[in-house]
């Protein structure tokens, strides 16, 4: 608060003290302050009609602040907000949809690995299974790369012996065979990596529903206990 500004305020208090028995007409109904149009703070018993959709303070007659009455919103302002509460509806249906969405996925995966496995000795057998094929295919890949690393190691020393080192061009025919062994491997390669990240999410998934079968299984025991309980405790 600016020197001026306190000299405002200090003089305006000041009156009120001196002529604080007749001012009583003028604290029932409010003492008032503002900044007006040009930046200046005002101060007065009466607000202005223009004044009253914009910010303005209800002073105490020792200028304590009694309330503060913050500006009319514009129609620009306005329509952000509706805009913003419409975004803020729209994302939580989304997110409802979306919730309601992974507790159905998850009560029909609830139902089927209670459906399909009996104990989780069943669980394990079925993932060492899974992985077992996938470890069979990988073996295939590796021996398939091994065959064909042989078969362009043959086709290099041969472009090597009779035209490399004789500063002979390399034939076409055997240009190509050497590309194609070359892009073979690689994608037998590439291949071995997305079976391995299969693998591990394969384990991953077996080891989550291990968890989960365990969950559901002492839900069930607990439910069958509660249950045989309260059919005890009616038959007393």
């Amino acid at each position: 608060m600016s020197r001026k500004l306190d000299v405002k305020i200090y003089t305006f208090i000041a009156v009120i003290s001196l002529f604080g028995p007749s001012i009583t007409a003028v604290s029932a109904t409010g003492l008032y302050k503002w900044v007006d149009e040009n930046g200046e703070v005002r101060y007065s018993d009466h607000l202005p009609p223009q004044q009253s959709k914009k910010r303005f303070q209800t002073l105490a007659p020792d200028g304590r602040i009694l309330e503060t009455q913050k500006a009319a919103k514009t129609p620009e302002q306005k329509r952000k907000e509706r805009a913003e509460q419409q975004r803020l509806e729209r994302e939580a249906r989304r997110k409802a949809r979306e919730e309601a969405r992974i507790q159905a996925e998850q009560e029909h995966h609830d139902t089927v690995l209670m459906m399909t496995f009996s104990t989780e000795a069943e669980i394990v057998e079925a993932q060492n299974e899974r992985v077992e094929v996938i470890d069979s295919v990988i073996r295939l890949l590796k021996k398939n790369i091994s065959q064909e690393e042989e078969k362009l190691k043959n086709l290099e020393q041969r472009a090597e012996i009779q035209y490399i080192n004789k500063d002979k061009p390399v034939p076409g025919g055997l240009a190509q065979n050497i590309e194609y062994f070359t892009e073979k491997i690689l994608s037998r390669q590439q291949q071995i990596q997305l079976k391995m990240e299969e693998r591990d999410r394969v384990k991953a998934q077996y080891a989550a529903d291990l968890i989960r079968y365990r969950e559901l299984s002492q839900q069930q025991k607990e439910r069958e206990e509660e249950a045989r309980r309260k059919a005890e405790e009616s038959n007393l």
